[in-house]
């Protein structure tokens, strides 16, 4: 005879808790993945993993990363004019940006016979 789900001891697991040492028997679907007797054990271990994140942000596994050489700033593009602001009067900086010659002049799509303008060529 098969064992019935419906049984409350159908898939028992004894298990050890990990923050209060306690043996416990798991039950149920859940009792491969359960971990902790309690829930409040299981809010210890939360609150025990929340101060070990925040007290060492940084912390990983393996050795330290190697100190890497401090790299220069990326340059700034260069100003290609400098004109006044039409309302006041203000120096306005006009950089040019490089693209591409069909960005740089985009064009309407032409219409299809049936007057449907295509979203893509």
């Amino acid at each position: 005879m098969s064992p019935d789900p419906r049984d409350p001891n159908y898939n028992a697991t004894r298990k050890t808790c990990p923050i209060c040492w306690e043996a416990f028997t798991a039950n149920g679907r859940q009792a491969k993945t359960r971990l902790y007797c309690s829930r409040e054990c299981k809010r210890t271990a939360a609150a025990r993993r929340e101060v070990e994140r925040t007290s060492h942000p940084h912390t990983s596994f393996g050795p330290p990363p190697a100190a890497a050489p401090p790299s220069a700033p990326a340059p700034l593009p260069q100003p290609a004019a400098q004109r006044d602001c039409p309302h006041c009067g203000g120096p306005v900086t006009i950089v040019a940006l490089l693209t591409t010659p069909e960005a740089a002049r985009p064009q309407m799509p032409l219409a299809a016979p049936d007057g449907v303008i295509p979203l893509h060529r």
